[in-house]
């Protein structure tokens, strides 16, 4: 599979117990970060139906850095982000 630039559109506001959230419902591709919010989307959203146990469970317990890249009929991925010598001598450890 040969990943180029990762378009994301075709988002949608929706609402969930009472709170605002950005999903990319109808996008093939999502990326999915640290959720400190809670858990609930993941389990009452139809997008995301297709999350088994194992799923949840690495979701909510995501580091910061790393992330699941989902793309739907290729599968889901674990990534973290490490940052290059260029940045750390840029940014530091910020």
């Amino acid at each position: 599979m040969n990943f180029g630039l990762l378009w994301m559109y075709q988002n949608m506001s929706i609402f969930l117990e009472g709170k605002a959230r950005l999903i990319f419902e109808n996008s093939p591709i999502r990326v999915i970060f640290s959720q400190k919010q809670g858990m609930n989307v993941f389990r009452e959203d139809a997008a995301f139906q297709h999350f088994n146990e194992q799923h949840l469970s690495i979701i909510s317990s995501l580091p910061r850095f790393h992330f699941l890249l989902d793309i739907q009929d290729e599968g889901t991925f674990y990534l973290f982000n490490r940052a290059s010598r260029d940045e750390l001598r840029r940014f530091g450890s910020t």
